[in-house]
């Protein structure tokens, strides 16, 4: 049948893994992604993972049949190139990752924007399983978003869909690091969260009360009931709820999973979350919604990177 090594690339670390055409992983690995120093050096990275792989798969009498690849940016998909450029890693700008990996391998390469890795992760063995038209948004600095509509990654014409994370949500709003103002990711992420905090302080003039400020500290004294922890809290979820409705509006998902550092908290933001989604959405769509946490965790790029070459050898 074959193993299939799957690849999530990030700006600190590149995880690699073996499976199977289920996703069900073998071997689940990491190592530095060497980002921060050359295109060069992780492209080095990637091909010592796999050539691990190789051996890892041969050691138990497998071969490999493809290779899946999740990488940040908008990657076009039919010629697995990145499109522009990523901040996290040095000079990963129009790069032809599956024409690379292919000529070094002789293997069938697959590559995808990472958000919508995620999302095929949580459809396929997640959170989403069993559900066809899903929303995904991962909510850690930014907010990244996966759509699958009737089973199948949805990825525009631009293969920048689901960039949900620059969606207005509040004309003439913060400004963003993508040059607009009012972003979704600049009120409903983990930034959101700390920006939302640092106005409420300093409308109420005691600032200097607060010397560290991060989102595991809010939501720490969320859970103490402290009065701003929790007005900044239901703010960023507000903001959240109105992003949910309004892209729920437009595709009338059966399912959203949220993942990222947000939805890993102690706090109940599901049930929070619902309750504002209602109020914001159309009664027939939001009816019977499902909003989930997501169950992959740091496993998802990998396994979904494995599901995207499988699917698609």
């Amino acid at each position: 049948m074959g193993l299939f090594v799957g690849l999530d690339l990030g700006g600190t670390n590149l995880k690699y893994a073996l499976g199977n055409k289920n996703g069900e992983l073998l071997i689940d690995r990491s190592r530095p992604s060497k980002a921060d120093v050359s295109r060069e050096a992780v492209f080095d990275t990637m091909a010592d993972a796999i050539n691990e792989m190789i051996g890892e798969a041969e050691k138990i009498g497998e071969r490999i049949v493809g290779i899946g690849v999740g990488s940040p940016g908008s990657i076009d998909f039919e010629n697995g190139r990145l499109i522009g450029d990523t901040p996290n890693i040095v000079n990963w700008s129009d790069v032809p990752i599956k024409a690379t990996l292919e000529k070094k391998f002789a293997l069938p390469v697959f590559t995808d924007n990472d958000a919508n890795i995620m999302a095929l992760a949580e459809a396929r063995n997640g959170a989403a399983k069993g559900y066809r038209n899903v929303l995904c948004l991962t909510l850690g600095t930014g907010i990244g978003g996966g759509i699958l509509l009737d089973g199948k990654l949805w990825r525009g014409s631009h293969f920048s869909g689901a960039e949900v994370g620059h969606m207005i949500i509040k004309y003439g709003g913060r400004l963003c690091n993508c040059g607009n103002h009012g972003c979704f990711e600049q009120y409903a992420s983990a930034t959101g969260l700390v920006k939302n905090f640092i106005e409420i302080i300093e409308e109420k003039g005691i600032k200097d009360q607060f010397p560290e400020i991060n989102p595991k500290l809010i939501f720490k004294l969320g859970l103490e009931n402290h009065p701003i922890a929790l007005e900044a809290i239901s703010l960023t979820l507000e903001y959240l709820a109105a992003g949910i409705a309004s892209i729920a509006n437009v595709i009338d998902p059966e399912i959203v999973v949220l993942g990222g550092g947000i939805s890993e908290t102690d706090f109940d933001i599901i049930s929070l979350t619902k309750q504002k989604v209602k109020t914001y959405s159309i009664k027939a769509i939001t009816s019977e919604l499902i909003i989930k946490r997501a169950e992959m965790g740091n496993k998802a790029g990998t396994v979904g990177a494995i599901l995207l070459a499988a699917e698609n050898c």
